[in-house]
């Protein structure tokens, strides 16, 4: 006679759930310029403005940016608009770095570079 191996009258165990994981948003990015993970992305708003100003620094190289973004951008958007200006700079960043300034369009550096052009 077979002999079976039952749980009578026993609870049924619970099986533990893995807990998921939850990603938090980046607050440090990699900066465009010099590589490496040290660019600092800051959004600033007020409320009597339309737009919000997002402040990129890199704290190695120096590399600074600043320019206006829609007031729900988060630091993730604002990193994503600033690769794309970084790549469309026309000009030596290596210069605007040594001269301390910003690249973007609050500082007038990338409007001079499109008035150049026009003419």
């Amino acid at each position: 006679m077979k002999r079976r191996c039952f749980s009578l009258g026993r609870r049924k165990k619970k099986r533990v759930q893995p807990k998921r994981i939850v990603r938090k948003i980046p607050k440090v990015f990699m900066c465009p310029h010099c590589s490496k993970q040290s660019l600092r992305v800051s959004v600033n708003s007020k409320p009597s403005d339309e737009y919000a100003v997002a402040e990129a620094v890199c704290g190695e190289c120096g590399f600074c940016a600043r320019f206006k973004v829609p007031k729900l951008y988060q630091p993730v958007d604002a990193y994503g608009k600033l690769i794309d200006l970084y790549d469309s700079f026309q000009g030596d960043i290596g210069a605007e770095i040594r001269a301390g300034k910003c690249i973007g369009e609050l500082d007038g550096s990338r409007e001079a570079g499109k008035e150049n052009e026009s003419e």
